[in-house]
């Protein structure tokens, strides 16, 4: 009988454990949520940083312009877009 009794108590103590645990976690997770959430929110007053350049080379009318800094076109990325064979207007 006492076996069967220790047997059970140590197939309890995980679950036991984890109840006595999760709450906490659960707080810390919800805290570190709400912490990347107003990191994340912005204010009025503030302005996103833009990671990228904004200006596109090569002439934004064509259809095979990639709207890249870095690249023109797929047909021709690095060849000026005037007098171009493959422009194709939008």
């Amino acid at each position: 009988m006492t076996t069967v009794f220790v047997i059970l108590l140590i197939s309890l103590t995980p679950l036991l454990l984890s109840l006595l645990l999760l709450p906490k976690a659960k707080q810390r997770w919800e805290t570190r949520l709400r912490q990347a959430r107003n990191r994340a929110r912005i204010t009025p007053n503030q302005t996103r940083v833009n990671r990228y350049p904004t200006q596109i080379i090569g002439d934004i009318s064509c259809v095979y312009n990639a709207r890249s800094p870095y690249i023109r076109c797929a047909v021709n990325p690095a060849g000026p877009c005037q007098n171009c064979l493959d422009y194709q207007p939008r």
